[in-house]
């Protein structure tokens, strides 16, 4: 069985890839609406400030931006999800479909085990196409054969 992932920093679509019948069924659809916000609105106030001295003061500033934060928390919960999958092996096959930044995340939180199981990865968002156009688009530039 093969599981085709098509996900950017907002949502993710799980496909199961019928190899038979060359059809690609959904599976899951993970969604992270709280990404499409600014990094302001994700934060609850200020910044801290603090004063080194008399004279001298500063103001705190997070290491992570975060919208970043929440981009690697959804990251983390695919990867979660993918190595649930395959530790109830539900799949033996991958094709990863992914921007380059999200492939990043993606691969930095994956089981090594699901690492290895990645037959294709593909770095660029295609969450813009419709079930028909995907499975086209991975005939045309994975070895997807009928």
């Amino acid at each position: 069985m093969m599981l085709v992932v098509n996900a950017n920093t907002n949502d993710c679509k799980i496909y199961h890839y019928d190899k038979r019948s060359s059809q690609l069924t959904l599976v899951k659809e993970i969604n992270h609406p709280e990404n499409k916000l600014r990094s302001s609105d994700l934060t609850s106030d200020k910044e801290g400030h603090y004063k080194a001295n008399q004279s001298a003061r500063g103001a705190y500033s997070p290491a992570t931006d975060a919208k970043e934060v929440e981009i690697i928390n959804f990251s983390r919960e695919i990867a979660h999800d993918l190595n649930q999958r395959r530790n109830a092996n539900e799949f033996q096959k991958l094709v990863l479909i992914a921007s380059p930044h999200m492939y990043g995340l993606l691969s930095q939180h994956l089981d090594k085990h699901v690492m290895n199981l990645v037959s294709n990865h593909i770095q660029k968002d295609l969450m813009h196409m419709k079930e028909h156009e995907l499975l086209e688009f991975l005939k045309m530039n994975t070895q997807f054969s009928d």
